[in-house]
């Protein structure tokens, strides 16, 4: 890169020279009209050279375009399909979660409800014995708590009083 710029350097350095050089040789033999007109029909020749790459530039450019509008339609059928098929997917598990949800409300109604009615039934006889054969009056499960606090408590502090 750096040999390229020098090169563009010194190119651009002997135009210049070049043209200063023909300026002053042009005035010093009074061909500065010549010098005009030739300066002119360049810069015209140079005019329509840039016109052309313009037009051939725009050319690519649609070219480009077809190209890329061509390959991406097969992806863009390839998108689309996908979609499809994720909705159908999706259309399944929602399916699927509808049977599993069915199959849940099946089995609590047929299996659980009745099992928990019955243990319940079994520990409420349970405790109407405990009442009724002398194991004492049915207390709370907030009593029994309380309770087994105050001999954690108790215990606690026999342990701090007999150190």
């Amino acid at each position: 890169m750096k040999s390229a710029k020098r090169y563009a350097i010194i190119v651009g350095a002997v135009i210049v020279i070049v043209l200063v050089v023909g300026i002053i040789l042009c005035a010093i033999y009074g061909r500065l009209l010549e010098l005009l007109y030739i300066s002119l029909i360049v810069l015209a020749v140079l005019m329509v050279a840039a016109t052309l790459f313009q037009v051939y530039s725009i050319v690519k450019l649609i070219k480009t375009i077809t190209v890329v509008r061509n390959e991406l339609r097969p992806l863009i059928d390839s998108v689309q399909e996908t979609v499809g098929i994720v909705k159908d997917t999706a259309r399944t598990a929602g399916g699927t979660v509808t049977t599993i949800s069915s199959a849940t409300k099946l089995t609590t109604n047929v299996a659980l409800a009745p099992s928990v009615r019955a243990v319940a039934s079994v520990v409420a006889g349970q405790q109407m014995v405990r009442v009724f054969f002398g194991k004492g009056h049915a207390r709370s499960r907030a009593e029994l708590r309380r309770q087994q606090q105050a001999e954690a408590m108790e215990a606690v502090l026999a342990e701090e009083g007999s150190e």
